[in-house]
């Protein structure tokens, strides 16, 4: 799965906007795992669609093997860490923000970028 990027140029410094990504991504559920003045990694999980939970029952139900199956082979695989992570380039009159964020996390780095204010 590979990684998108977004990037914004804002008006903001550079500490102020790794201090807005830590507060916005903080309270989505995606924890901080290094920070620095100039980018912030956070770590997270995607969320299991219902419907992979929902095959997995069915395969519990029929037998113990194909439910397992499931689990073993889509699920766990779904469920690995990911990053997005937040870096700032100083410009002349303001900051470029740059988001490289897993694909099911797009809507959540585009949240990000627009409660940035425009340069």
């Amino acid at each position: 799965m590979a990684d998108s990027v977004l990037t914004k140029q804002t008006k903001l410094a550079g500490e102020a906007v790794v201090t807005r990504a830590i507060q916005f991504f903080s309270t989505e559920n995606w924890r901080t795992t290094s920070q620095s003045p100039r980018n912030a990694t956070f770590e997270g999980r995607p969320p299991i669609p219902w419907f992979m939970m929902f095959l997995t029952i069915i395969g519990y139900c029929c037998c113990v093997v194909p439910g397992l199956i499931i689990k073993i082979m889509v699920i766990k695989k779904m469920r690995r860490f990911q990053n997005i992570v937040v870096a700032v380039t100083a410009m002349n009159q303001g900051t470029e923000v740059t988001v490289t964020h897993p694909d099911h996390a797009k809507k959540l780095a585009a949240r990000f970028l627009a409660a940035l204010p425009e340069l």
